[in-house]
């Protein structure tokens, strides 16, 4: 199997059996987004710091009840090098305006919109929510689909390396 195989089988048995990825995994697919308030994102964004990437959904009620615990997250990592981003996909840019409106005190992160989701294809991206954390080269440490993540033992420990 060659590797550009390999790297994308890996990643998606992860995201789909919500395991780690081996860690300093492939780089995170590039991409082009515009957030909500029409800045301009792209992979490259991703790169200089590890990175949190969510992609949900408003109808989703996993993500419902996993966002506060993101938003709780960056919160204690006030002061360190994290950065969290979350791609709405699988739903309508009207709606997730929408549900970002409606939870003001959530959304302290970029919040962008995959049309037609093209993004999340690249990504291997099937269902809501899903997590990835990448280090600061924009390498894939975990893939993780559905919630818990942030309670997880090995995330924690994954991500206290990446924070140095």
């Amino acid at each position: 199997m060659n590797k550009l195989a390999y790297w994308a089988a890996a990643i998606l048995a992860a995201a789909l059996l919500g395991l780690p990825a081996e860690a300093a995994g492939p780089n995170a697919p590039s991409f082009e987004l515009r957030s909500l308030d029409g800045k301009q994102y792209a992979s490259q964004t991703l790169i200089g710091r590890p990175t949190l990437l969510m992609f949900w959904a408003s109808w989703c009620q996993v993500c419902q009840r996993e966002l506060p615990k993101v938003r709780a997250l960056q919160e204690k990592m006030k002061g360190k090098p994290l950065q969290v981003v979350t791609i709405g996909f699988a739903d309508t840019e009207s709606n997730i305006r929408g549900y970002v409106t409606s939870h003001t005190a959530i959304f302290t992160f970029p919040v962008l919109y995959d049309t037609g989701d093209q993004v999340a294809t690249r990504f291997g991206v099937h269902s809501t929510p899903t997590l990835f954390l990448l280090n600061k080269k924009g390498e894939i440490e975990i893939a993780h689909r559905g919630g818990g993540l942030l309670e997880n033992e090995e995330f924690q420990s994954v991500l206290n390396r990446l924070l140095g």
